[in-house]
Parts: structure tokens; sequence; C-alpha cells
């Protein structure tokens, strides 16, 4: 059995290559830097862990990733590559938003969409996207990443009815945590005030969750309720109630 994780040296995509290599998948791992890699190669060590360095904000990068695996036999896709920003619009840097855009929704479109076919067209296969519990409702001051997110979310429920029209066995998920304990609040610039999750807990779930097949994969009570009534609530409100999610610079 072999996996592909994008995003796999930290954070989240670290914690899903660890579950994934625990369940006896060989895993080729991609991201712009090795990271953690060799801590997971110490713990698995019958486990073959691969490692390719590529930009994938950068779409010719994602074509010379489908290139270079397209003799490979996958079982798994993970597209877990994304980053995030916090800022007021007269002050976000346009080209850090231009990039997170090509790298949250344009990558997502190339490789989901191109790896779904290879699994449509061996007749199985399950595919794994990671959005987020900003895809739930519009929020200020990180208005660009929600909407990436949000991109992603309904970008994994089109295919999946696609999906179930072809009767196919093949699956695609879509995780959406909230907080978790990564990186990513440094990299972005912000402080959630609501509490995060373990990275460890939510790579777990989605993996496990992920081979049954489930489609929307909410880690954590709190985001659960708020996935449920997001569906009710007035997008104004639910803008206003995000407003104090999340601190500039903490």
């Amino acid at each position: 059995m072999k996996a592909l994780v994008t995003g796999g040296t930290g954070g989240i995509g670290l914690a899903m290559s660890d579950s994934l290599a625990k369940r006896g998948y060989d895993l080729l791992i991609v991201s712009r830097k090795e990271g953690s890699i060799e801590e997971l190669r110490k713990k698995y060590p019958d486990r073959k862990i691969d490692f390719a360095s590529y930009d994938l904000s950068d779409e010719k990068e994602c074509f010379r990733l489908l290139d270079e695996t397209r003799d490979m036999d996958f079982d798994i896709f993970v597209n877990n590559a994304g980053f995030g920003d916090i800022g007021k619009l007269t002050e976000t840097d346009t080209n850090k938003e231009i990039k997170m855009i090509k790298l949250n929704d344009i990558a997502t479109v190339i490789l989901v969409k191109n790896f779904l076919r290879r699994f449509i067209a061996k007749g199985k296969g399950r595919l794994l996207t990671v959005a987020s519990a900003a895809a739930f409702g519009p929020a200020p001051y990180m208005t660009v990443y929600y909407s990436t997110k949000t991109f992603v979310y309904y970008l994994a429920h089109g295919y999946y009815r696609e999906l179930k029209d072809y009767k196919s066995k093949v699956t695609i998920s879509v995780l959406c945590p909230g907080p978790v304990k990564t990186d990513f609040e440094n990299k972005a610039n912000c402080h959630f005030t609501i509490g995060s999750l373990y990275p460890e807990k939510v790579g777990e779930l989605a993996i496990k969750k992920t081979l049954k097949g489930k489609l929307t994969i909410v880690p954590g009570f709190k985001i659960k309720l708020a996935h449920l009534f997001s569906h009710f609530v007035p997008k104004k409100f639910i803008s206003k109630v995000l407003n104090k999610s999340a601190e500039i610079g903490k």
C-alpha cells in the first residue's frame, strides 16, 4: 500500500503521514522542506518513506509532480499543503494572498482532479483534501484564507456527487478542522481565541474516517456544532461572531 501526502512534513500533514505509516502504508511526502521526515523514518524503519521537494504554489510544479509520479501506484492521495494569513484589507500583501490562492485552490484543482481521474481509471482509491472550519462562514481580516477553504470544501462535495453518479468505488473526503496546535498561527501572524486541538488527534481521525469513505470530517465537538449551525445562521451573523475568533499579530 502506498500514499502520497502533500505538506506532510509538519503539523496535521505529519500527523496524517504518521497515521498512514502506522497502518502499513509506504509514503511519498511532498513539501518544500523535509521538516520532520527523518523522525518518521526512525519511528517506522520498515516503511519506505520518500521525500520530494516541490513548490506547489507554482502550477508548473504541480504538473511536474503529476508527471514524475505517473507510473507510481498510489492507494491514497492526501492534499494537505496550504497556508493562511490575517490582516486588514488595507494592509495585507496582495502578492502573498495570490500565492495563497495558488497553493490552497489552484494546486488543489490540478492535483485532486488528476488523482481522482487516476483512481477512477483503476477502479479504486481514496482521496483526502484539507479544507478548514473556515469553510463554514465568512470572516473579516482572514477573508481570502476563508474563501480559499470554502472553495476546497465545495470542490470536494461536487466531486463526491460526480463519483456517486459514476457508481465509482473511489472515495473523496474533506477535512475541516478548527484551530490546531501547529505553526499555522505563526505563519499566519494570528492568534486564535478559541481552544486548539492537537495535530496527532486530528490527523488520526482524518485518516480513520477517510479509510471509511466519510465525506466531511469535522474534528471537535465545538466545531461540529459550528458546522451544524452554519447551515441555518445568516452569514452576516457568522462574520460578526468570527470577528472575535482570531487576533492579529499575537
